[in-house]
């Protein structure tokens, strides 16, 4: 059966809800569904947190640039009860203005402004817990120390298997993402190492892998968002990719170059959590991949100041690259 189907989201008992929001809204299959062969996904390997440690995490998944459910992960988190209270939020955050959108989170920002309100972040909170939106989103947000939402860092205390030392080379090391059943664009990560925590609520994620028939076409599809024009891809690609469900307590290792979308599987306030942290070199020397060769296009051209430090970074990177395919051969 078609695994889409299957994990419609699963819509609060209220009628209006149905036919608030009409067209394109991300939610069932809407986004996964633009894939040829998404109805033969597979389901992503998933490992218990019990079983990884640093070494066994970045040997067996980082270093292959493969993704993986590790179930549990973040069930430690004091976090995991406190972002579902709503009194929590109103005594640990200041008023400050802040932007939300009533509709899936896009990547285009012509689309993303459309609607979008800037209100308290007070006054945000309390929507959604009254529940007034059918769909309302707090994306992308930046926790660190110092800064508005730094009193979320205490409640997330890192991970077992995954040293907090280790910094992000472009994304910010945490930001969240706190939401009523809103979707995510299909996109990809090609610089850091990203875990997908999923701190309240439950979403599922469709993954397509970088080795990809046509990926200069597949890329400028998604990335651009052409199936909201109702352009399509062509169904022969048939193209292997993945699907898991995250819930809540667990996190989901994406790596760079893996496009993926994400979708609510219910209409609870959900609370994710984006940890990154920097690639090993290696990842940004292999040529061979098209998603490399064109974070060097876009990194040089056209030009500005990272223009100037792009070629060390790939002597740099590819320099490793060829001395990491020599380690695994003769290991």
């Amino acid at each position: 059966m078609n695994t889409i189907i299957e994990n419609t989201i699963e819509l609060d008992p209220v009628s209006e809800y149905t036919t608030k929001t009409k067209g394109f809204t991300g939610l069932n299959d809407d986004l996964f569904s633009v894939l040829p062969g998404i109805e033969k996904a597979k389901e992503a390997p998933s490992i218990d947190v019990s079983d990884l440690n640093q070494q066994n995490f970045h040997n067996d998944w980082v270093s292959n640039n493969k993704p993986c459910l590790i179930k549990g992960a973040i069930k430690h988190w004091p976090a995991t009860q406190k972002v579902k209270n709503e009194d929590y939020w109103l005594s640990v955050c200041d008023d400050f203005h802040i932007r939300v959108y009533p509709h899936m989170n896009y990547n285009m920002w012509d689309r993303q402004k459309v609607d979008s309100e800037r209100i308290t972040f007070h006054n945000a909170i309390k929507r959604l817990h009254r529940n007034e939106d059918y769909i309302l989103s707090i994306p992308s947000e930046k926790i660190a120390e110092g800064n508005r939402f730094s009193e979320l860092i205490k409640e997330m205390p890192g991970f077992s298997f995954l040293s907090n030392k280790i910094k992000p080379r472009m994304y910010d090391q945490r930001r969240f993402f706190m939401y009523r059943r809103a979707a995510t664009s299909w996109h990809y990560h090609n610089v850091d190492e990203t875990l997908m925590c999923q701190v309240s609520g439950a979403k599922k994620v469709a993954l397509l892998p970088p080795d990809i028939p046509k990926a200069k076409q597949i890329c400028d599809f998604l990335t651009n968002e052409k199936y909201l024009n109702e352009e399509k891809l062509d169904e022969s690609l048939q193209l292997e990719s993945m699907v898991v469900t995250v819930e809540e307590g667990d996190a989901l290792y994406i790596p760079p170059y893996w496009h993926h979308a994400v979708v609510p599987v219910d209409g609870n306030i959900g609370f994710t959590l984006a940890y990154c942290w920097k690639s090993p070199w290696y990842k940004l020397g292999d040529l061979s991949n098209y998603f490399v060769r064109k974070l060097y296009k876009d990194g040089f051209w056209p030009l500005k100041l990272t223009s100037l430090i792009m070629p060390f970074i790939g002597v740099v990177s590819i320099g490793h690259h060829l001395i990491n395919k020599l380690y695994k051969v003769f290991k």
